[in-house]
């Protein structure tokens, strides 16, 4: 198989934050209203508002989550930090209905009795003082938490007040729409926090810079405020100072050694700045702390995937999914380090998956194709590609993707028609140019394919690549002084190319010099270059 087939395919879509802080692939989804809340009392800065909501499970067609800030429901496709409260009953529960409630952020729950005239103080006192959890399990009618919401300076009292379940499966006459009903109210020390809660506000705007200051001032006000430093830390995080953010967030930690949240965005700081060791210690950290804290899981198995640690990283996504069933990252995460440890077929049922939970996620159609590739299903790879082009019609590496997949199935003039709308979307894109070339050498044309590799040189003069590439089409015509030129002036633009001493060592051994190829594929072999290893034992060790 030529070297252009083997190498036509790269994992060319860099994953970054697809799990951190800003990112929002969800920008033009349908936004449903199935449940509500609603107010009782007028708020006012001495009465408290009490809040109603109700929880169905997540395969029924209401919303399974809550958020306790935004005091409203949350569906699948929300980011997990708005998710407060969750059902996790799932389809493989039905018709059985779990009675409990999770956070898939910082909330944290203690089960208390009855308190009397609450408060702030007493709230405060109460969580400070019990074992809190990030999980309510086995929940009934009456049971009454204090719940920590998220890393501000609020809690609220929350209070089951009905459970709907008829015990029956969809099947069964089953409604598939079992429910919890709850009570709550939220307490805010806003008088004495009000630089910390200026900055909150600023913060929810986008307003990092200013918000910053006010967590600064905080601080200041009070050097114990461990929530202060941990926002200072995400402020500088979103303004993409992560040296920083680990400075702030170590501060955190310092002031409040269990600090759950603080050691996992300290770790997604880190990995930011290359640290991956630092990062995954970190999240080991939090997940000491708190063993069904999701979002540690899934920022580990991320950075052990960049680690080439695949293992370990499907071990951690299968953690996240068991936590959160509805994650589509997960399954989609879980997938690319099932398809780097190369289980292509599991890979796909992951990806579908992902793509069940969420129809229009470009990235899992992608990569669900290049799997479908791999393992020769081109009809279905083009379809997997076809439809990530649809979603995103500019993204030049479906098409090139495409193009390799149709020139598996010998349809060049399609494959050339792709690489030259990769070409056109992204002009700086080396390998569009040398696939294209080699597309028309494959259809025959030498003279057309010379003029391409020709023009690759020209664009890219600097490009061990491109000479590289070149070097192996005049290998192929049996043009063995300008293939050798090409290779010697690749290895002078860069030393460490592999390929192009293995490349060059073939050339030598085709022309008679053994030594001379030995000598290159020996490099190469130091370098890395596996390929290298075998034409070693076949052609020196004879």
């Amino acid at each position: 198989m030529w070297y252009f087939e083997n190498k036509s395919i790269h994992w060319f879509k860099i994953l970054i934050n697809l799990f951190f802080y800003k990112r929002n692939i969800f920008n033009n989804m349908k936004k449903s209203v199935l449940f509500y809340g609603f107010m009782l009392f007028a708020f006012s800065t001495t009465a408290q508002t009490l809040i109603k909501g109700k929880i169905f499970n997540m395969q029924g067609p209401n919303a399974a989550s809550w958020d306790l800030v935004d005091n409203k429901q949350q569906f699948i496709t929300a980011k997990a930090d708005h998710k407060d409260l969750v059902n996790i009953t799932d389809s493989i529960d039905l018709p059985a209905f779990k009675k409990t409630f999770k956070s898939y952020n910082s909330t944290h729950f203690v089960k208390v009795e009855n308190i009397v005239a609450p408060t702030y103080a007493s709230l405060e006192s109460t969580f400070n003082a019990g074992k809190y959890t990030s999980s309510i399990e086995n929940t009934a009618v009456g049971d009454i938490y204090v719940a920590k919401i998220r890393e501000t300076k609020s809690f609220a009292l929350i209070k089951i007040t009905l459970i709907k379940d008829d015990g029956k499966s969809k099947r069964n006459g089953g409604d598939n729409n079992d429910y919890i009903e709850f009570e709550y109210t939220v307490f805010a020390n806003v008088d004495t926090h009000a630089a910390f809660n200026d900055g909150l506000t600023l913060f929810k705007k986008g307003d990092f810079i200013n918000a910053s200051s006010k967590f600064k001032q905080a601080a200041n006000d009070d050097p114990k405020n461990h929530e202060a430093y941990y926002y200072i830390g995400l402020c500088k995080a979103e303004l993409g100072d992560h040296a920083a953010a680990i400075t702030a967030f170590t501060k955190a930690i310092d002031i409040k050694p269990n600090y759950t949240a603080a050691y996992s965005k300290r770790g997604i700081s880190e990995g930011k700045e290359g640290s991956r060791d630092e990062a995954i210690a970190d999240y080991t950290a939090a997940i000491k702390l708190d063993s069904s804290y999701a979002e540690a899981y899934q920022n580990r198995a991320h950075e052990l995937f960049l680690l080439s640690r695949y293992d370990e990283s499907i071990k951690d996504y299968s953690r996240v999914i068991a936590l959160q069933p509805d994650n589509f990252q997960a399954y989609f995460g879980r997938g690319l380090s099932k398809a780097e440890f190369g289980k292509h077929e599991e890979a796909i049922q992951d990806y579908t998956k992902a793509i069940a939970l969420y129809p229009n996620f470009t990235y899992a159609y992608f990569y669900r194709g290049f799997s479908q590739s791999h393992l020769e299903k081109y009809d279905e790879a083009i379809k997997d590609f076809n439809k990530a082009i649809q979603l995103d019609p500019n993204d030049h590496t479906a098409y090139f993707n495409r193009a390799y997949t149709k020139r598996m199935e010998g349809d060049y003039e399609g494959a050339l028609k792709d690489y030259n709308k990769c070409i056109a979307l992204k002009p700086g894109f080396e390998d569009g140019y040398y696939q294209k070339a080699n597309t028309l050498y494959l259809m025959g044309d030498k003279e057309a394919a010379t003029t391409e590799f020709n023009n690759a040189v020209t664009k890219f003069p600097t490009e061990a690549a491109a000479y590289t590439n070149r070097g192996f089409f005049y290998m192929n015509i049996k043009k063995d002084k300008e293939a050798m030129d090409d290779f010697n002036k690749a290895l002078s633009l860069d030393p460490n190319d592999a390929e192009a001493y293995r490349l060059r060592g073939i050339l030598k051994n085709e022309i008679k010099d053994k030594d001379g190829a030995c000598a290159d594929l020996a490099k190469a072999v130091t370098l890395g270059d596996n390929e290298a290893i075998t034409l070693q034992k076949d052609i020196c060790k004879k």
